[in-house]
């Protein structure tokens, strides 16, 4: 099979099923690949139609004047295997299936769905899909999905074998200016599957993280194969959906899959040092975290922020992982009490509880001391809800503080709903987080990930 460069970077595509109709799936990915920006080359197919988008409409694929790299398809399922052998014919060197109604549907799905796999494999085309919502590759400024999304090239990439999941969670990490490389809807897998794009991603060398949504693998020793690789060099993260009897039904009805034992994957995933999350907002959480902060070296953790519970909390949460949060000398106590500047009622122990103080210079002076200590690996810092939103100079220098030590620090903003989402607009270098249970699990996927690297190197 070739290389999915030329899915992630074509020079030139085509849609067949571009329509001037906003219902429709072929105008809604025509028309966010145009108003995205794409430089590439742009084709429209439509038998029907002259013009499509005020671009002209060729009849077929094999009408157009040039060499596809890639092509998407959107069209009524029904038609998709003549649409497919007329893309080999032409020479299309990479496809994005978008139609429904294959493997997901029945007897008669997967039937349609093996006779595209068969006539894909023999061509050696990859071919995301079939039922999937399209592909983003923001170094190109391509995003061919039917949401409008945008985004700086960034090195966070994702791979999701549900499209809606998918597109939601991505949308939702823009929305917090969190920059992406790539995203792929995978669909079905009818033949591109998962590994194989946990691979291009692996050599990709925009990409530095990798995080994925699961509900099956059909390929699961050369996943064991290529992850092992990876996880030496880079993070992998994923949320295995269809871990109950239940789910995995719900799956089968979904794309087609057939899911395994959750004890198996879970066994896999550690085998191969993925890091497994099985919350949803912790996939997004945990990447974030992996593309902004390195891992960590070791498991002791300073707390620093304006509340005594906000510090207990996280420090069950840290415990529960197998952190610590270690106690600072009564000698460092008085250091940090004088030159921070401490009120005489704040607590200095770690977790360091400032007793409300809204001035930023203590934290700051404490965040800084603590993370230059041999003794601690990492900080998580709370903010006060006072002001809002938080001062820039201080955000400014404790990204600062981060890049000085090269110690993971992470944010809690836990004082008001909309404040995570704020706060991490204005800072696209520390990772932000709404509760200790947030924070505590994102420290602790650093501290597995770090370990993995260690035991890699040390081989």
């Amino acid at each position: 099979m070739n290389s999915l460069k030329y899915m992630f970077r074509p020079q030139s595509l085509a849609v067949v099923g571009a329509s001037d109709d906003p219902s429709k799936w072929g105008h809604g990915v025509l028309n966010n690949i145009t108003k995205g920006g794409y430089a590439g080359r742009v084709y429209a197919v439509n038998p029907r139609a002259d013009t499509v988008l005020g671009m002209k409409s060729y009849k077929s694929l094999s009408e157009i004047p040039d060499e596809l790299d890639l092509a998407f398809i959107v069209i009524p399922a029904p038609f998709v295997v003549a649409a497919v052998k007329e893309a080999i014919s032409k020479g299309v060197k990479s496809l994005i299936i978008i139609t429904a109604g294959f493997g997901e549907t029945g007897a008669e799905g997967r039937k349609r769905e093996a006779e595209v796999r068969a006539l894909c494999k023999e061509a050696g085309i990859p071919a995301a899909g079939p039922n999937c919502m399209g592909i983003c590759s923001f170094p190109v400024r391509l995003a061919a999905t039917m949401e409008r999304l945008e985004s700086e090239p960034g090195h966070l990439s994702f791979v999701s074998q549900s499209g809606t999941y998918g597109v939601t969670t991505l949308n939702y990490g823009l929305n917090l200016h969190i920059p992406f490389n790539a995203f792929i809807s995978s669909g079905n897998e009818g033949i591109t599957r998962f590994e194989d794009y946990l691979e291009y991603l692996g050599e990709d060398e925009d990409t530095h993280v990798i995080m994925g949504y699961i509900e099956s693998l059909r390929e699961p020793r050369k996943f064991l194969r290529v992850a092992q690789e990876i996880t030496k060099r880079k993070p992998i993260v994923v949320m295995k959906f269809g871990r109950t009897d239940d789910g995995t039904r719900a799956a089968a009805s979904h794309t087609g899959a057939l899911a395994g034992s959750n004890a198996i994957y879970r066994a896999l995933f550690k085998q191969c040092g993925v890091v497994e999350v099985t919350r949803t907002h912790d996939l997004l959480n945990v990447a974030m975290a992996f593309s902004m902060q390195p891992p960590l070296k070791g498991n002791r953790i300073a707390i620093v922020g304006p509340s005594g519970g906000f510090g207990v909390a996280v420090t069950d949460y840290l415990a529960e992982h197998g952190l610590k949060v270690p106690e600072l000398d009564f000698m460092l106590q008085r250091r940090l009490r004088e030159e921070a500047d401490a009120l005489p009622f704040a607590s200095l122990r770690n977790p360091i509880d400032l007793a409300a103080d809204l001035r930023p210079e203590p934290l700051l002076k404490c965040t800084e001391t603590v993370m230059n200590l041999d003794m601690i690996d990492g900080a998580i810092i709370g903010l006060h809800s006072r002001p809002f939103p938080p001062n820039e100079r201080m955000l400014r220098r404790l990204e600062e503080i981060q890049a000085e030590t090269g110690k993971p620090l992470t944010i809690c903003y836990f004082s008001r709903p909309e404040g995570m989402d704020v706060v991490q607009a204005m800072t696209s270098k520390i990772p932000v987080y709404r509760s200790a249970e947030d924070v505590g699990q994102v420290m602790s996927c650093l501290w597995q990930y770090g370990q993995r690297r260690r035991a890699a190197e040390q081989r």
